[in-house]
């Protein structure tokens, strides 16, 4: 549900402004109504940048986090004491890259240096001293012939990739010149000098790793608290900026929202610190309320997927309760098999249980999708790729030839629902009486299908039941054809229920048959599943077959792997489709046929971190 909230409005005087922000802070639970955007501000935006730079900096740390936390004494206070911070990092950071490029450096050198075998530098250049020189060449291996080797004073190095390596004798103040080869430049190095450094350097880079590793476990709360710090500069200076002023700038004016639960402690807080403040009216179709949801432990899990298209707006009513059934259920059906629930379940509840003080309401989520999925699955007749007894029989309600039927009549069932939330949504926003028509076709619908469904279903209902169906439906088209929209002409309204007609119509044919994907998919997942089951029994000889030992071992060896393998991507896949498509369903389908305006801004209390 969506948590009422009160608005308040705050006079005071300039002087005790910070002090008076400092006391709001500390209670916690006051939304500052934003009129101005803090990122206009040059000092709050520097702000922003920086924290986005401290972002960066933990994201290049990531290779080097292990699970381990070391308590650091040294958390930073000030910003001059963070960028210290960031400085010392991204400088062993940038030494760790330095290293790294020169690692580069120095194996393609050796890569060059190493056709040419072990030779002194030192000789080369006493070889100078004495007016001689030797040029480096290569050569296609073809050309390197006795003719070429006669006709010319080369001496054959080595012969690799298909190129012959050579060195040419000749006089220091004679230009070498051999038109079929290609000169190369002499190395200034020998292989065991440079293999000599790779080991040094490489020897460094490994103990600057094993400290940066160690290091980080002391950098990333020091991090967090720099980057908290900053946050509460941010919220206060932004909070600052939110105040009208009055009379020269001497009187100051703040508004924000409490939540009314929170309310009476707020207001003695104030009262007792000697502030002036006063609850106003407000008119959420002008104003945005901040909205804060308040739901069970069962609920509060499913906040996320509510959270990913957009929050209720304060006039409208939080579905997240009538989200999360279906949601589930969706889930499940998606997913398509019991053992891929079970799993799911058993991480996050592994996971959960690991996380302490972490928020742990994703895996929480898991946990229900999870455990939805197993259920779900069992009753789909689907373990691992396994077809249970009970999944082909045709009389079994969910069984594999009725599941498409069942999948659509979910989904009508869920835009029945749909329809009957936005009929709520009008009455509570416009007046019972524009509500009406929206229930009347829910009426109508639901009439209509049991009169025309049931008996297809071989139910045959009592004739007097039957009339009340009928008199249901009739009623129900004269307040959806002459009463859709009231106060105006009976005729506008007709024109305007034949119109709706059109839309419901067509519009409830096209939803309905979108959620056959909820068969096909865990339909897909279920024989992918089974396939990769056939190919691993394959591997294993048949018993009787006279196979020998090794061939048992090996044959079940390949079918473990495949079997891990297969249902690996299998449950990947299945985990990608089984959320995808329930979001769609509930974003699209239901979200329109509900009504759903969204747009609601989140309850951000000021308050200290």
């Amino acid at each position: 549900m969506i948590q009422p909230m009160n608005k308040y409005a705050f006079l005071v005087f300039h002087k005790d402004y910070e002090a008076f922000l400092e006391k709001l802070r500390t209670l916690g639970v006051l939304h500052v109504k934003e009129q101005k955007n803090a990122r206009e501000v040059d000092d709050l935006r520097a702000i922003l940048s920086e924290r986005a730079h401290i972002t960066e900096t933990l994201r290049s740390l990531r290779p080097y986090t292990t699970e381990e936390r070391a308590s650091s004494p040294n958390l930073p206070q000030n910003e001059e004491a963070g960028r210290t911070l960031i400085a010392e990092i991204e400088g062993e950071l940038h030494r760790l890259a330095s290293l790294n490029e020169t690692l580069t450096s120095l194996r393609a050198e050796a890569d060059d240096v190493r056709p040419w075998g072990a030779f002194d530098v030192s000789a080369l250049t006493r070889l100078e001293g004495a007016g001689y020189a030797l040029s480096f060449f290569t050569i296609p291996l073809a050309r390197f012939t006795e003719a070429f080797q006669s006709t010319h004073d080369v001496l054959p190095i080595s012969e690799q990739s298909g190129k012959q390596y050579f060195v040419l004798l000749h006089h220091s103040a004679d230009a070498p010149s051999l038109p079929d080869a290609e000169q190369v430049a002499r190395p200034s190095r020998s292989v065991a000098e440079l293999e000599t450094l790779l080991q040094s350097t490489e020897e460094e880079r490994d103990h600057l790793i094993q400290s940066l590793t160690e290091r980080t476990q002391h950098w990333l709360p020091e991090l967090e608290a720099y980057d908290t710090f900053l946050e509460n500069r941010f919220t206060f200076g932004s909070a600052q900026l939110q105040a009208d002023r009055l009379m020269d700038e001497r009187l100051l004016v703040l508004e924000g929202f409490v939540p009314a639960s929170e309310a009476e402690q707020f207001e003695q807080a104030l009262e007792q610190a000697g502030y002036c403040y006063r609850q106003v009216e407000f008119d959420p179709e002008k104003e945005r309320v901040p909205i804060q949801l308040k739901n069970n432990s069962f609920t509060k899990s499913f906040e996320f997927v509510t959270g990913l298209f957009s929050l209720p707006n304060y006039q409208e009513i939080d579905q997240t309760y009538l989200i999360a059934p279906f949601f589930m259920l969706f889930f499940g059906m998606c997913f398509g098999d019991a053992g891929y629930g079970l799993i799911l379940f058993g991480v996050s509840t592994y996971f959960r249980l690991k996380s302490k003080d972490a928020d742990t309401s994703l895996l929480a989520l898991g946990q229900w999708l999870g455990g939805g999925a197993f259920v779900v699955g069992l009753l789909m007749g689907g373990i691992f790729g396994i077809s249970l007894p009970w999944a082909s029989d045709k009389d079994y309600i969910f069984s594999q030839d009725n599941l498409m039927m069942v999948s659509i009549l979910i989904g009508i069932i869920q835009v029945l629902l749909g329809k009957t939330i936005g009929a709520y949504k009008k009455g509570r926003q416009l007046g019972w009486k524009h509500s009406l028509a929206g229930y009347a076709w829910v009426l109508l619908l639901i009439a209509l299908g049991l009169i025309y469904g049931l008996p297809k279903a071989e139910i045959v209902l009592p004739p007097a039941v039957n009339y009340v169906l009928y008199g249901v439906a009739g009623l129900a088209v004269l307040v959806a054809f002459f009463y859709n929209s009231p106060g105006k002409n009976p005729f506008v309204n007709l024109g305007s229920g034949l119109w709706t007609t059109y839309e419901t119509a067509s519009g409830l044919l096209g939803d309905s048959l979108s959620y056959i994907r909820l068969f096909a998919i865990g339909l897909t997942g279920g024989i992918l599943g089974s396939v990769f089951n056939q190919l691993a029994l394959s591997c294993v000889p048949a018993s009787g077959s006279g196979a020998s030992v090794v061939s048992y071992v090996v044959g079940w060896i390949a079918a473990l792997l495949i079997l891990l393998f297969g249902h690996g991507i299998n449950f990947g896949i299945a985990m990608i489709g089984a959320f995808v498509h329930p979001l769609r369903l509930t974003f699209v389908e239901y979200y329109k046929n509900s009504e759903f305006e969204g747009g609601g801004k989140p309850y951000t209390p000021f308050k200290k971190k």
